[in-house]
């Protein structure tokens, strides 16, 4: 069980902070409930998820795990799926989000920014699910990135872009 007070990566949501834990104010509904605040949005976002679908979310990493991780970004290489339908990129991407690692949603963005220079090449456009699965893996990383380094969303995803641009000119 988390801690009031406690930062956690909710879903493929954002962080969140975690308000309370309690009876859900929704009526007819048993169990402790998660009070969670979306911590980047201006809206005030509330979100109410069962103590014991802690699946759905994770404690942050460290600052140093972070740090890490944006060094490792410059090596890391993706396999570029090439599906035939794009129903099948999309369940591509959702496997890549669903294993809530790292890793992962950082192969994601550089697997769909290698996307984009090849299709770019033929004077095409970034499909539909190929940009909305790209803002997604953003949201995350860049979200819990400025939290545990203390920046912001916007600074992070510069340096990952530093990284792809270096990468694409080399």
């Amino acid at each position: 069980m988390y801690r009031i007070g406690t930062l956690v990566l909710y879903d493929k949501r954002g962080v969140y902070k975690i308000e309370s834990v309690g009876a859900s104010p929704i009526g007819g509904t048993s169990g402790d409930y998660y009070k969670l605040r979306a911590v980047f949005s201006n809206s005030n976002e509330i979100i109410y998820t069962p103590v014991d679908m802690v699946t759905s979310m994770r404690p942050l990493i460290s600052s140093g795990e972070a740090a890490n991780y944006l060094e490792l970004f410059a090596q890391l290489e993706p396999r570029v799926f090439r599906p035939g339908k794009a129903i099948d990129l999309a369940a591509h991407y959702r496997n890549m989000l669903a294993s809530h690692k790292v890793e992962d949603c950082l192969l994601l963005i550089k697997e769909i920014h290698i996307r984009q220079r090849e299709i770019a090449r033929q004077k095409k456009r970034l499909g539909q699910v190929d940009t909305q699965y790209l803002k997604l893996a953003e949201k995350l990383i860049c979200e819990e990135f400025a939290v545990v380094l203390d920046t912001t969303p916007d600074l992070i995803r510069e340096r990952l872009y530093a990284v792809i641009q270096r990468r694409a000119t080399a």
